[in-house]
């Protein structure tokens, strides 16, 4: 049956028939009310009205518009079955359809006879008659062109047709009203495939593009492939993005896979792009290896903000590798974010920054094991100028990663005021890093070094780890550090807070001391609690410890405790030959204090240092007297000035040089064990003792050095030589010294004239005890 034009009313009658709401679609189009939310409505300027010919042609704007919709005195209310079965349309009608998501005025264009029908913005009737859509701004529903967002229907086909109609017109706003539209990307052949100056645009959380139930695998949800024309000036905004992780259960994201490549799960994927922005967005939950992916080193501005993203693992590979935002590109930046991930989800990485220049800021991560993943790339040229600032990461265990990629140096870079706290003894990883180079086994061409890096004011707490386990790699665990084998150059590391960390908290250089790291400054930390792990190897247990050719370093203004009330850190700062060699490194004004005793301060002798020792000391007795306070300790190379006693000419000595360092005083009823090879020596009472002095332990009359003392626990400078398996007398070993400088003057030696041989040989054995008197002579 042919479908026969209703019966004109007047728009008066019309008006008051649909109310206020009504009117304002009839007179302003159905993109009034989404106008009045994004600064459209009437008034508006009009970007897209009343096509003649092919679409996008003939547009009406603003005040002609209005005008010529004001001359209109009829038209009629019309379903879009309605204007396909049109057989004789009026072109003095103005037709308003009614279908619900589709409302909107129409008029017959009578000169377009090839528009192709879109049902969005192109209706053709039976006859060949062209219907317009009356648009008013920018902005074109979705469902104008037949989106149903009732999480049943698939809409991803219409969504495309949307965006293609949208471009066509030469750019605009899709727009998602609430709803939830499923799609269904599948490999490389079925996406949504963005277009230059179409947005995409939702009204928040109920506007949803949902992965339907066992989509399978995919490529990506919204995106192109490498090889696809450049994406530009693209914003998608306001939108939901579900990937359906618990309901695909037919997907299998595996790196190993060689059936195909197409397994991403993308949810935004561009890789070539110029002044793109995803903001106010929800991606939750998600699931893929990226979820917003930007990746070609040669595309430029590129912004993620204010959007939130909720990890859930899905079906594939355990622990399969992910990263939420992963930007590669120039002049881009991350701000603002949300990352979650529950326990047990195993979350990667929230946030990659490549190539540079970028911004990373003021975003918050929970439950992922990376926050921030830095790297250069082949066209990061003579800097990256990265900054990654004022972000909180919790959860985490390599929170803030530095990487090289291949031989490019990562240069220019600053971490600065950001909070992070690591979950290492819950996350039981082989590593661990607060802030600094990735410890981790990388490519071999991987060999990039480390220049002009800036690392401030951040906060850094670890978690306590008092329990050994078998899976951790001591060498890769600290709170700030480097340790690739490359050079590392022009690095400040200041006023930064590290709390707990279980073995290092800040580690420069590597085992193999390959690479140099130059001009290092390391001032204005607080390290409380470092290397209370019980490390298997304890050369790691230090608060500070740089290791390699180390040239050109400070190391000051440090405060560095343990608060335990029993000891559990070694060394405060280790910089030991063993470890490398140290050109113009100087040590000074660290504040180094433990609540028993400790922390070892191990410095090569090449370090310029003002030692907690001093190397001149003061003594109001002389050290052979037996009032000398028991347990007095004098290191070698100390000069002790007497201050104190009466003078006896030719015999008193101002003071002594200290030749073997050694502990005055007796020292009884203490015992030892201990086992050969090993630096620990319990001690039935340690109440006598302090840090620093010597004792002889009679099996084997070895004599060690005690470096630290936690409950009965001794430290000390070298292994045992013997076995001390049964408890074994305790003494202090005294130091060697040699008297100088006696002060006093010696009478005079009368005339020897006429003297007799045996006078004469009298009077030259008085001159000689004088000269030995004086340590003229030795005997």
């Amino acid at each position: 049956m042919m479908f026969e034009m209703p019966k004109k009313i007047s728009r008066r009658k019309l008006l008051s028939s649909l109310g206020m709401a009504g009117a304002a679609a009839v007179v302003y189009g159905a993109g009034a009310a989404l106008g009045a939310a994004g600064g459209g409505g009437p008034g508006a300027s009009v970007m897209s009205a009343v096509y003649g010919g092919e679409p996008g042609k003939l547009k009406l704007k603003g005040k002609r518009l209005l005008e010529q919709l004001a001359a209109m005195d009829y038209t009629t209310p019309v379903t879009i079955a309605d204007l396909r079965a049109a057989t004789d349309p009026d072109p003095e009608l103005l037709y308003y359809v009614t279908d619900p998501g589709q409302e909107g005025e129409f008029r017959y264009d009578p000169a377009d006879t090839s528009s192709v029908d879109n049902t969005g913005l192109v209706l053709v009737s039976v006859s060949g008659a062209r219907f317009k859509r009356i648009v008013i701004g920018d902005r074109y529903s979705v469902k104008w062109f037949g989106a149903r967002g009732d999480g049943i229907q698939d809409d991803m086909d219409i969504i495309q047709a949307a965006i293609d109609a949208v471009f066509a017109l030469g750019g605009g706003t899709v727009f998602f009203p609430a709803g939830t539209y499923l799609v269904s990307p599948l490999l490389q052949t079925r996406r949504i495939v963005p277009k230059n100056n179409v947005n995409l645009e939702g009204v928040g959380s109920s506007s949803v593009i949902k992965v339907k139930d066992n989509a399978g695998d995919y490529w990506t949800i919204i995106g192109n492939f490498q090889t696809w024309p450049k994406v530009k000036n693209v914003t998608i905004r306001g939108l939901r993005f579900d990937q359906n992780p618990l309901g695909n259960t037919t997907c299998n994201i595996n790196p190993n896979r060689t059936d195909t490549y197409y397994w991403t799960q993308y949810c935004i994927s561009l890789f070539d792009y110029e002044h793109i922005v995803v903001e106010n967005c929800q991606f939750d939950p998600i699931c893929g290896w990226n979820t917003i992916v930007m990746n070609n080193p040669t595309s430029s501005h590129a912004a993620v903000r204010s959007c939130t993203f909720n990890f859930v693992h899905t079906n594939g590979v355990d622990g399969y590798d992910n990263s939420a935002v992963y930007m590669n590109g120039q002049y881009h930046t991350v701000t603002n974010n949300r990352f979650y991930a529950a326990p047990g989800q195993k979350a990667m990485g929230a946030i990659e920054t490549h190539t540079g220049k970028s911004v990373v800021s003021g975003n918050v991560s929970d439950g992922y094991v990376t926050g921030v993943h830095i790297q250069s790339s082949e066209t990061s040229g003579e800097h990256a100028d990265i900054t990654v600032t004022g972000n909180t990461f919790t959860n985490a265990v390599h929170a803030i990663q530095f990487w090289p990629y291949k031989q490019y140096a990562l240069k220019n870079v600053t971490v600065t005021g950001n909070t992070i706290s690591l979950n290492n003894a819950q996350a039981q990883r082989t590593m661990m890093v607060g802030i600094g180079a990735f410890p981790g086994v990388l490519p071999a061409d991987f060999t990039g070094s480390f220049e002009n890096i800036t690392i401030t004011g951040n906060t850094i707490q670890c978690e306590e780890e008092f329990v050994k386990r078998s899976n951790l790699l001591e060498g890769f665990c600290y709170g700030i550090g480097f340790v690739r084998e490359t050079d590392v150059k022009n690095v400040v590391i200041s006023n930064n807070v590290i709390k707990n960390a279980p073995i290092t908290a800040i580690h420069i250089g590597n085992t193999r001391k390959i690479g140099t790291m130059a001009n290092i400054q390391i001032t204005g930390n607080v390290i409380v609690n470092a290397a209370h792990y019980p490390a298997a190897n304890e050369a790691y247990k230090a608060a500070i410890l740089l290791r390699s050719t180390v040239s050109g370093a400070k190391i000051a203004g440090n405060m560095i405790t343990d608060t335990y009330d029993t000891a559990r850190g070694l060394y405060s700062i280790r910089l030991n030959n063993a470890d490398g060699s140290f050109t113009d490194v100087e040590v000074m004004d660290n504040l180094i204090t433990s609540k028993q005793g400790g922390l070892w301060l191990d410095l090569s002798s090449t370090v310029r240092t003002d030692a907690a020792e001093k190397f001149v000391k003061f003594s109001d007795r002389f050290l052979d007297d037996p009032a000398v306070e028991a347990g007095t300790t004098y290191q070698s190379g100390t000069v002790v000035l007497v201050t104190g006693g009466s003078v006896v000419p030719g015999k008193t000595p101002i003071g002594y040089k200290v030749t073997g360092g050694g502990t005055i005083g007796t020292l009884t009823g203490v015992t030892a064990t201990g086992a050969v090879g090993s630096t620990k020596v319990t001690v039935n009472d340690a109440s006598r003792l302090k840090v620093g002095q010597w004792i002889r332990i009679q099996t084997g009359g070895q004599v060690r050095r005690i470096n630290r003392i936690s409950g009965t626990e001794l430290r000390v400078n070298a292994a045992l030589s013997a076995d001390v398996a049964t408890a074994s007398p305790v003494t202090y070993s005294a130091p060697v010294y040699q008297p100088f400088g006696q002060v006093g003057r010696l009478p005079a030696i009368g005339d020897t004239t006429g003297l007799s041989l045996e006078q004469l040989e009298a009077e030259m054995n008085r001159l000689k005890q004088a000269m030995r008197d004086f340590g003229i002579l030795a005997v």
